[in-house]
């Protein structure tokens, strides 16, 4: 009697197509698996999504960015002097169908799917980081758990964010409601008003954005990756599947490849044929007011000015806005971003200023495209995470290696599938 043997256990060899946080964490899921990991990226550190973000985890995570109340305050939001959304030339390639599809997204049932797919990933950001780096505590230490604030200036803001809290409540985040008193008792003295403010107790941030990627793409060397700087141009397949891709003038194999390109995705799937991927560049950018003389213990979200303030290890860092279009010019963001921080603390001292700009890859739907392609058995989507990357990205490579590695992943994907459009 004979017996077939077990499918061979050895590593993979796999190729992630892009170097933010969303390709960095997936790259080092897998070398954790024993893969060997080569990565692929074009762009600079300081040109990432990933290095302009707030660095906060699960603080406002299961509201989709369209709604239908959006569209009749759309142009006084891009008008407006301190507005978190503008809009610039010249604009991405798409967008009126990508308005069109955001449009739909944000009709009440269809926005209430979103909410629960960003409930999904979101509300299991810091769990998964933490299962994530659990050998990896130098990583792991740049992670503070002391939850977040929402901030209102007036009544009004707090009025206007009164469906949010329900619906956040809905999908069991922890907030209490504080009163102005409660809030000045947290924050540092503010020369502008405060009417209330609630705070997400379970939320958490990344006291060094940057120093975690450094610190993942340590990691990935060690553990034998290669993360080379060249953009990959295009793919070849054959009998439905990946066999390469190619960068600059060289030919990268592998049996396994995951795509990870942020904004940059759309355009390379759409060389694999038969798939469409809505999906915009949405920049946001940060500035860090290095050695900045304010106390400030525990983040906060302006919500109706669409930024967060976090205490970092850098200074004071505040981060956010959305511009659609621009092509990378960011220095109007910037400017307004210095402003906004002038009017919430007034003067305070600090040493300098560091800004980061970048394209953050917006769905219509807010949702990330997860999964299996269509078409090629070999090749993973893991990208169009929004402005949720870094709550989302340790959950979402944590799903790509599960498919990778043909086992079921632990939560429901089927919201993410990258042929939903």
């Amino acid at each position: 009697m004979t017996s077939e043997s077990p499918s061979d256990p050895a590593p993979k060899a796999a190729v992630v197509i892009g170097g933010g946080i969303i390709g960095l964490t997936t790259a080092y899921a897998l070398c954790r698996k024993g893969v060997q990991v080569t990565i692929l990226d074009e762009g600079s550190i300081n040109q990432r999504a990933s290095s302009a973000t707030a660095g906060i985890i699960g603080g406002s995570s299961v509201i989709p960015w369209a709604s239908s109340k959006l569209w009749p305050q759309l142009p006084k939001l891009l008008f407006e002097r301190y507005g978190p959304m503008k809009i610039a030339a010249p604009l991405p390639k798409g967008l009126l169908g990508f308005f069109k599809r955001s449009i739909q997204a944000g009709r009440p049932d269809p926005r209430a799917t979103s909410a629960a797919g960003l409930a999904n990933l979101g509300l299991r950001g810091w769990d998964a980081w933490q299962d994530l780096l659990r050998d990896l505590p130098e990583a792991r230490e740049l992670f503070v758990q002391n939850g977040c604030l929402f901030y209102y200036a007036t009544e009004a803001d707090q009025a206007a964010d009164a469906n949010g809290n329900t619906l956040r409540r809905k999908f069991g985040m922890d907030l209490t409601a504080l009163n102005a008193r409660d809030m000045q008792a947290i924050l540092p003295p503010l020369p502008g008003p405060v009417a209330a403010g609630v705070r997400v107790n379970s939320a958490g941030h990344v006291v060094d954005p940057i120093g975690l990627q450094d610190k993942l793409a340590i990691a990935i060397a060690a553990m034998g990756g290669t993360i080379i700087s060249q953009r990959v141009s295009d793919f070849s397949s054959h009998g439905g599947k990946i066999i390469s891709v190619t960068a600059g003038n060289t030919r990268y194999d592998a049996d396994t490849f995951v795509l990870c390109a942020g904004s940059a995705s759309a355009e390379l799937a759409a060389k694999l044929g038969g798939i469409r991927i809505p999906l915009i560049p949405a920049w946001g950018a940060s500035v860090t007011f290095t050695k900045a003389a304010v106390d400030l213990k525990t983040p906060f979200l302006v919500l109706s000015d669409g930024i967060a303030v976090t205490p970092s290890t850098a200074g004071l860092r505040v981060s956010g806005l959305l511009q659609v279009g621009g092509a990378g010019k960011t220095k109007a963001m910037i400017t307004t971003l210095i402003d906004q921080t002038k009017r919430l603390f007034g003067d305070f001292e600090y040493t300098d200023i560091v800004t980061y700009a970048g394209p953050r890859p917006l769905s219509p739907d807010s949702l990330a495209f997860l999964g299996q392609d269509p078409k090629h058995n070999n090749l993973y989507h893991n990208f169009g995470h929004g402005h949720w990357g870094l709550t989302q990205a340790a959950i979402s490579a944590q799903v790509t290696v599960d498919l990778i590695h043909e086992q079921t992943p632990k939560i429901d994907i089927s919201a993410y599938k990258p042929d939903r459009y």
